[in-house]
């Protein structure tokens, strides 16, 4: 399960005018149009784009992204990206190493900061970013990344809940997709987040 990270900042930044109980029925709304769409069989790709979408809309953000495992070793590739500027990242791989996208992969935790202060996302504008693991609880699968508008202040803690709760319950229905298609040929986003998954133990 995602977990949020001490640096997580208090300042204040987010929908103004949202309270805590629309923000819980705005993320749920989101998280049941996942599941309709996972239990309809959508492929993997469909529901990822789906993900990134209802997270841009939950964080009230001009982009968001889903960054997955690539077939290169130690790397991660952004593969969906939705809103404006989402040319500038989709295809992008970066190095878990030395990355916040790999930071918050390898930590499991979410992550807050600036754009300016990775020089893998330099082409993007210079606003705050929240990245979340997605993480079913074996093991991440990728992570999600919601990107705020240039001079915006970081994400707030309540901004912030939500979208950790978000990308847990979507971590586990990733995994329900997959579980769900598995005898299917996948689509090349599918096959790289399949190849993640660890081996089912073996019952003697």
């Amino acid at each position: 399960m995602t977990t949020m990270g001490d640096d997580l900042p208090t300042t204040v930044w987010g929908p103004p005018d949202m309270s805590r109980g629309a923000a819980d029925r705005q993320r749920l709304a989101a998280s049941f149009d996942l599941m309709a769409a996972a239990l309809d069989g959508i492929a993997l790709s469909g529901l990822l784009q789906l993900v990134a979408d209802r997270a841009r809309a939950i964080a009230d953000v001009p982009l968001a992204f889903i960054a997955l495992p690539a077939e290169e070793a130690h790397t991660l590739r952004i593969d969906v990206a939705v809103g404006p500027g989402s040319d500038l990242v989709r295809g992008l791989t970066v190095r878990r190493g030395r990355s916040m996208l790999g930071r918050a992969f390898n930590s499991r935790r979410a992550l807050s900061a600036r754009i300016v202060a990775d020089q893998t996302l330099t082409a993007l504008p210079a606003g705050p970013i929240l990245i979340l693991p997605l993480d079913p609880g074996e093991a991440p699968r990728g992570v999600l990344a919601v990107l705020g508008r240039p001079g915006a202040e970081p994400f707030n803690p309540s901004t912030a809940r939500q979208l950790v709760l978000f990308a847990d319950t979507s971590a586990r229905l990733i995994e329900l997709a997959e579980d769900r298609r598995a005898a299917v040929p996948p689509d090349p986003a599918s096959a790289r987040i399949i190849a993640m998954r660890p081996p089912r133990p073996t019952r003697t």
